[in-house]
């Protein structure tokens, strides 16, 4: 009997070694500097809500992975985020990296130099061609750090991300007048910024049917996760820098006939809100109302899968009601 119990107890502890092997394997750690997969980082952008903004650009110097510097990325990149709308995407990097997985990417940015040595390195744009340099508000550093889902690079594979830059979240007016812009603290920054994998998101692709935005105003689609909209905090701001709509996945501009693109949108429920603003005898806008909306589906039930895209035939019934 004896003899017996240490039998199974081997085959139970072979077991257990044999799992844990496994399991070890599946979080290998990834080393940014070897071989067997392949890896790219694409930019998007979400708009933001400015009439006097052409530009926004950013300086690249580092990509790190799980914390560590990413071999693949050499010459530092100046992108102009404002370009990248509506599904649009700037490669920023690709290359070779091992087999593993990670959810954590940082960039490293240079406030002082364009890749092209010249000052400043992120900055705004306006339309007069004037530019504003951006810094981090009440902190230096130049790292944004994204906490993202599971990534696994697999041997002979290519696995792409997308950053997503949310720059409604990111950058915030000071002073009076003609007003400057900065980027918001450092951990608001960073909650402005998303990565997904790409092969995991589908597209919502709406169109509102009798907008005119001479009468309706300027419009904003912004796509939340289904029950977590409040309106009342969304539109009074939150945080240090006052960020209004916080908490959207993301936001996409309403074009001039109406139609509109939310991409790189995880798999899931959402609901969507669109807002008008107005321009003001300063050059800037304000929000003026939301739109009271029917549409073809549910705007507060949306089904996004991944690779598919989620077509919204919509029309506007009236205004829900001011924001000023």
């Amino acid at each position: 009997m004896i003899t017996k119990k240490i039998k199974w107890t081997a085959l139970g502890l072979a077991a257990v070694l044999a799992f844990s092997s496994c399991s070890l394997q599946d979080d290998e750690d990834i080393d940014p500097s070897g071989t067997g997969g392949k890896l790219r980082v694409e930019l998007t952008d979400a708009p933001i809500d400015e009439a006097s903004v052409q530009g926004v650009f950013i300086t690249v110097t580092e990509v790190r992975i799980d914390g560590k510097k990413w071999e693949a990325f050499q010459t530092p990149k100046t992108v102009n985020l404002l370009e990248l709308q509506g599904g649009k995407t700037f490669t920023l990097t690709e290359g070779d990296i091992s087999v593993g997985s990670f959810d954590k990417l940082t960039l490293v940015l240079d406030y002082e130099r364009d890749a092209s040595g010249n000052a400043p390195g992120c900055y705004i744009l306006r339309q007069d061609g004037t530019r504003n340099k951006l810094v981090v508000s009440g902190n230096a550093r130049s790292d944004i750090e994204t906490k993202g889902p599971k990534v696994d690079i697999a041997e002979g594979q290519t696995q792409t991300v997308v950053m997503d830059f949310d720059l409604r979240k990111a950058i915030k007016e000071q002073g009076s007048g003609n007003k400057d812009y900065a980027f918001v603290t450092y951990g608001e920054l960073q909650s402005s910024v998303r990565f997904v994998k790409k092969e995991n998101t589908g597209t919502i692709k709406g169109k509102l049917t009798n907008y005119n935005p001479n009468t309706n105003g300027k419009a904003v689609a912004y796509v939340y996760t289904k029950g977590t909209y409040n309106q009342n905090a969304e539109v009074s701001g939150q945080g240090e820098s006052k960020v209004r709509f916080k908490n959207a996945l993301t936001s996409t501009k309403v074009n001039n006939d109406g139609s509109f693109t939310a991409a790189f949108v995880p798999e899931g429920e959402y609901e969507l809100h669109v807002v008008t603003y107005k321009p003001e005898s300063s050059g800037q806008l304000s929000l003026n109302a939301f739109l009271d909306m029917s549409g073809n589906t549910s705007l507060n039930t949306i089904s996004v899968k991944a690779n598919t895209e989620t077509s919204l035939s919509i029309s506007i019934k009236g205004i829900l009601g001011g924001l000023l």
